[in-house]
């Protein structure tokens, strides 16, 4: 099984040989032939893995609301 993974230090993407999940009771696993990448959200979860903890919080001042609520 391949899996795409990203590095969040410097968004380098790579694929890797992986072997395939031990699946419990009730669970499926599901094959996949084609898969798309938006490169605009991978970006941003690079982007924002860079920054400080203060940086996100002012990044998301919303969110810092509630957590404080």
């Amino acid at each position: 099984m391949r899996q795409l993974t990203q590095k969040l230090k410097d968004g380098a993407m790579g694929v890797l040989d992986v072997t395939v999940p031990n699946l419990g009771a009730g669970m499926v696993l599901i094959q996949n032939h084609f898969s798309l990448i938006s490169a605009g959200t991978e970006g941003g979860t690079v982007t924002a893995a860079r920054k400080s903890l203060i940086g996100k919080a002012r990044e998301r001042p919303q969110q810092v609301k509630q957590v404080l609520d």
